[in-house]
């Protein structure tokens, strides 16, 4: 029978170090995790597999399991048109949990937050709102699919999602070990892993699905990690006047491009580095830009990285690593 690695669930395999799942064949015997796994869960040493990640597949075997459930997992930051599409392709009893609960202000009250994702995203009173963390609505969250009688649940959603860790919280609020490998970059869960949680429910991790246009794709993985922010983050708020603009680190520019001044509010880590110029000084320029009218209390979303809330009709100007990254939705809040 082959070994699965306990971390991401790649099939191990002495061949090629290259491909998911190598492992020496000097330690195979013993080993209960990849090469990969184990330098990132003891050494912090980032890779990525280059597999294709087959979410179609992924959609349609979870479809046609008639005894499953599925948990989809939403980055707080990250709630997208994308996000709308993915949820609403799974056919299954669905759980909506938004995830990274710790990272948001206090101020953000839940009840208008789930108002919001019922309207927008997903029509359904099972939300919830967790963070693996604090341990905020994990064990309510086990308690509801238990009382729903749920026997298998798959854990979906995209890469940073926090399902691993989620997983992983799971298994330590029922005294087992956590296995699943968790970091930020795309593909760390390779292929199913199902784990037995008691004699009638099972959980099954699933690899992340891939957001091409995410910032992720357009910035070294270490870096990445570092963008995040781990904490409750503190908004920053700019007043901006006319052709001024607000730069955070080396990877966006926005700019006030209307003729009165307005508000812009970083819903982002608050230890990047935020700086006001004017307008006619030519940094970030370079990158890729669009121009937005905003009619209404809107946020500006930078995919991966969270958003800016802009609170007056107006125009902006937003660079950014790539235009993919850039969208924009009714303000959230």
């Amino acid at each position: 029978m082959n070994k699965k690695c306990l971390g991401c669930g790649s099939v191990l395999q002495t061949d090629s170090i290259n491909k998911e799942g190598f492992i020496k064949s000097s330690v195979y015997d013993k080993a209960d995790y990849c090469e990969r796994c184990f330098k990132i869960i003891h050494y912090g040493e980032y890779s990525v597999l280059d597999k294709k990640i087959d979410t179609d597949g992924i959609v349609r075997n979870i479809n046609s399991d008639k005894v499953a459930s599925v948990a989809f997992l939403i980055d707080a930051l990250n709630i997208n048109e994308k996000t709308k599409k993915y949820i609403n392709r799974f056919k299954n009893n669905k759980y909506i949990l938004i995830t990274k609960k710790d990272v948001l202000p206090k101020s953000l009250k839940e009840n208008k937050l789930k108002d919001y994702i019922k309207e927008n995203i997903y029509n359904t009173d099972n939300i919830m709102f967790i963070s693996s963390f604090k341990n905020y609505n994990i064990d309510e969250f086990i308690n509801k699919v238990t009382t729903d009688n749920v026997h298998r649940l798959y854990i979906v959603g995209f890469t940073n999602s926090g399902k691993s860790t989620f997983i992983n919280h799971i298994l330590t609020s029922l005294n087992k070990a956590p296995t699943i490998t968790t970091s930020s970059i795309p593909n760390t869960t390779a292929s199913y892993i199902a784990i037995k949680l008691n004699s009638k429910l099972t959980i099954v991790d699933t690899p992340g699905f891939i957001d091409n246009d995410a910032i992720y794709n357009f910035v070294n993985y270490n870096k990445m990690v570092k963008l995040y922010p781990k904490k409750e983050l503190k908004v920053k708020t700019f007043q901006v006047r006319s052709s001024y603009s607000v730069i955070v680190n080396d990877i966006l520019r926005i700019e006030n491009t209307s003729s009165k001044s307005n508000s812009f509010s970083f819903y982002m880590n608050d230890k990047l580095r935020y700086e006001k110029i004017k307008s006619k000084n030519d940094k970030l320029k370079i990158l890729p830009n669009m121009e937005y009218d905003i009619v209404e209390p809107t946020d500006i979303l930078i995919n991966g990285l969270g958003f800016i809330r802009i609170t007056k009709p107006g125009t902006v100007r937003v660079y950014a690593l790539d235009n993919k990254i850039i969208s924009k939705r009714k303000s959230m809040i």
